[in-house]
């Protein structure tokens, strides 16, 4: 709006360019976040929005509280509004937004349910669990019942209204060799799960401060420099990517405003985070980033570049399936002594390997396998004391791990073929 505002007035290329407004876009989601945000923190630490039982007396200086939830919708309102000031809603932005703000609304329901029991555990209306530290919001059934059938709806829009098909463009592999294609009855449940494993692995990752944004910002690095280049017919060309049409450019945008609110929510977010992002904006910015990715035809170098969430899921799924094949083949007591991970995900593994402890009760037969190969991750006089210092050791083997993941995959996407 903003941007062929401009060009009305003084009729300059730039302010047709991706570039500039895909800058402008990334400048406009900043400041709009650094400037919301405290404003949100204030008002949600007074509502006590927050999710964590750990009480908190109004009035007391410093804040010792936990943590508000919900951050993730002003990052959300931040991206959509820069959206509108600086792109052009083709079929791909508005399937994007549709997403991001359908997950979003599932998130926040998620979210509000949880604030509202723990309120009601604080009133005395309900018992909390004994190992419980967060409340819990809506049943994973009935979310995930709610997230299929929204990305089913637009899922069935995408073939109706927006030109995408079922290539798929294969890691390692020329498309002078193999460029397969799914048919509709396979793609749309590959979508489908695209879009709804990538909106809860993110949710699963975003288990610490800060911990799912940088994975996140990494992702959209690379989806956007594959809308770029594979939007323009001399770039695709050159590098030997499928040319996807002039409209897929403009995802360069929205990637521009999930890397700027990623970056901006880090001031907030890092370690120790004044707000967290919740189910509101994990949901949303997990399931648009994925959609972006079938956008590209790059779905499958999703598991490489976002491999911290995948591995998330993979570690969750594996300790839970290892337990029940312990428990029928060996007995509750070795299943309660030995698991695949000290714990699931696997960013509770790291905070628990790193912990100093003088009696380790779980042995992990990850741990063991490792060091079957000459491998001991940590000796004992490197482990930490303080949950702070674990912490933070967690996120930044997390963080950096997704760099080199993003760098992984941006080799072999545009020169390994």
């Amino acid at each position: 709006m903003l941007a062929a505002l401009l060009y009305s007035l003084w009729p300059y290329q730039l302010y047709k360019s991706v570039l500039f407004r895909s800058g402008m876009t990334f400048l406009t989601t900043y400041l709009l976040i650094t400037w919301v945000m405290p404003m949100v923190i204030r008002h949600f630490r007074k509502r006590g929005i927050t999710s964590d039982f750990k009480p908190w007396t109004s009035g007391i200086k410093p804040y010792t509280g936990a943590p508000p939830i919900m951050g993730g919708g002003v990052l959300i309102l931040a991206i959509i509004c820069s959206i509108i000031l600086w792109g052009h809603f083709n079929q791909y932005m508005v399937a994007l937004v549709v997403i991001l703000v359908s997950f979003g609304l599932i998130g926040a329901i998620d979210d509000l349910a949880k604030v509202r029991h723990r309120r009601r555990v604080e009133a005395g209306a309900e018992a909390r669990k004994h190992y419980s530290n967060k409340a819990d919001g809506i049943s994973g059934r009935y979310r995930l019942v709610a997230e299929f059938a929204i990305a089913l709806v637009v899922v069935f829009g995408l073939y109706l209204y927006v030109d995408i098909d079922g290539h798929l463009v294969v890691p390692f592999v020329p498309l002078k060799d193999w460029y397969p294609y799914l048919p509709r009855y396979l793609f749309i449940p590959f979508m489908l799960f695209i879009i709804v494993g990538g909106a809860n692995a993110v949710n699963l990752t975003d288990g610490m401060d800060s911990l799912a944004t940088v994975p996140l910002m990494t992702c959209a690095l690379f989806v956007g420099a594959v809308a770029f280049i594979g939007g323009d017919v001399d770039l695709a060309a050159r590098l030997k990517i499928p040319f996807l049409s002039h409209d897929v450019k403009e995802l360069t945008l929205m990637a521009a405003g999930v890397l700027s609110a990623g970056l901006a929510f880090l001031k907030f977010n890092a370690p120790p985070a004044l707000i967290h992002m919740g189910d509101l904006g994990a949901l949303a910015l997990g399931s648009m980033v994925s959609a972006m990715f079938i956008f590209v035809k790059a779905e499958l170098f999703l598991p490489i570049v976002g491999g911290m969430f995948v591995f998330s899921v993979f570690s969750t799924v594996l300790q839970r399936g290892f337990f029940k094949l312990m428990l029928h083949w060996k007995g509750r007591e070795t299943a309660e002594q030995y698991r695949f991970f000290l714990r699931a995900p696997y960013h509770h593994h790291l905070q628990r390997l790193w912990t100093y402890s003088e009696n380790e009760e779980v042995k992990s037969v990850w741990l063991l396998l490792l060091k079957k190969i000459g491998i001991n991750p940590v000796p004992e006089e490197n482990k930490l004391l303080t949950p702070q210092e674990v912490n933070s050791r967690v996120i930044w083997h997390v963080h950096l791990k997704s760099i080199w993941l993003f760098v992984l995959a941006a080799v072999i996407y545009f020169k390994i073929r």
